[in-house]
């Protein structure tokens, strides 16, 4: 049987490893989370070095159009998906604004990256590290967030035979940064990775289809960076603050490298990254031939079109779909509203439902590699 995990942003929020004691972020509490966390600059031995950021375009965006001033961010009801929704509409309206909008997207990138690097620092998942231990080569997980806890336990994962590395494991070729003792030395923090003994290819892949936080891309010369590194309670670092000041390392490029991240909006722009159509594509032709699909908190809002294209096109043609089980708390609709919907989209007429990860988890078996 070959297994398709697709997570969704309930799927981040069932964490609760983090070392604050806060769970992730979702579009109706982002801002509220952020203003939280932002003044709080080292968590542990973890040191974000952002004590000097200020966000003042994106709060003066805020400001602008919904009268809500930074201080009392925090007690409003703002939701990230609107505020980014207009904000794109206003880059394509106000070409007089041009620069001042520009910042404040980049302002809000940042702000993201640091919000989800804070709160999701902490202790391993161990119900993620069970879905990994669980995986048989040719297995995918998709997945609609940014953050890594996933991808964690996918490179700690403890049987050898089912191998998964940043290298290849997620769909597209990734270069990866590491700091050699020297350019510590120097205060030098990045590199490219030298090349070293030949590895086994990853044959379980990670498809991030809205990018991902430790990612970097070159739009010059279109090569993927990451960053990896296992400190305290080894979680992998997050490229944050510093990303933008990292150059391509590919040589005679130096072309400043970009975050890989599509913003939850109603104009997501898919088109932005050229790979990230090809990620897409891995994705419904994962879903095609899944014998097994099991959906962790994602309820298929009416207006992540795409997705609802995605799934839909790939039920056309999947003729070997024997089970499906879908693993949410159903707190923003009704759980039979929900089923109804997963129904629709998957054409099978039984669903197997947990309300959360703690129950599915233990009903999880680690399968024998074939």
């Amino acid at each position: 049987m070959t297994k398709v995990y697709v997570l969704g942003a309930g799927a981040s929020a069932a964490y609760t490893g983090s070392f604050l004691g806060e769970t992730s972020p979702v579009a109706k509490n982002f801002f509220q989370k952020a203003m939280r966390v932002m003044n709080i600059h080292q968590v542990k031995n973890r040191y974000f070095g952002d004590e000097n950021l200020k966000y003042r375009h994106i709060f003066a965006f805020i400001e602008e159009f919904w009268g809500i001033s930074k201080d009392k961010i925090a007690r409003s009801d703002l939701d990230m998906e609107e505020v980014l929704t207009l904000l794109n509409i206003e880059l394509q309206e106000d070409t007089a604004g041009q620069g001042r909008l520009v910042q404040a997207y980049e302002e809000f990138l940042l702000l993201m990256a640091l919000t989800f690097d804070k709160i999701l620092y902490g202790t391993p998942c161990p119900h993620y590290q069970r879905i990994a231990e669980s995986l048989q080569p040719e297995d995918t997980v998709i997945s609609f967030n940014y953050e890594l806890l996933m991808d964690y336990a996918l490179l700690n994962r403890k049987d050898a035979r089912v191998f998964w590395h940043t290298r290849d494991g997620y769909g597209i070729p990734c270069n990866n940064l590491q700091p050699s003792a020297r350019e510590k030395e120097q205060g030098e923090l990045w590199r490219h990775e030298a090349t070293g003994p030949a590895q086994p290819s990853s044959n379980i892949q990670l498809l991030k289809l809205h990018g991902s936080l430790n990612w970097l891309y070159c739009p010059r010369c279109g090569r993927l960076f990451t960053y990896q590194h296992d400190g305290v309670a080894g979680q992998s670092l997050i490229i944050n603050g510093m990303a933008n000041m990292l150059n391509c390392m590919t040589r005679n490029c130096c072309q400043r490298l970009s975050r890989v991240i599509i913003p939850p909006t109603l104009m997501k722009n898919y088109q932005s990254v050229p790979f990230i159509p090809k990620l897409w594509g891995q994705a419904r032709r994962a879903l095609e031939k899944a014998s097994e699909i099991i959906i962790i908190g994602y309820s298929f809002p009416p207006t992540d079109f795409r997705s609802n294209w995605m799934f839909r096109k790939a039920m056309t043609r999947n003729q070997n779909l024997k089970r499906v089980v879908v693993i949410d708390t159903a707190e923003r609709y009704p759980l039979k509203t929900l089923l109804t919907k997963h129904k629709s989209i998957f054409r099978v007429n039984d669903i197997a439902f947990y309300p959360n990860l703690a129950e599915y988890s233990p009903r999880i078996t680690p399968q024998a590699v074939q």
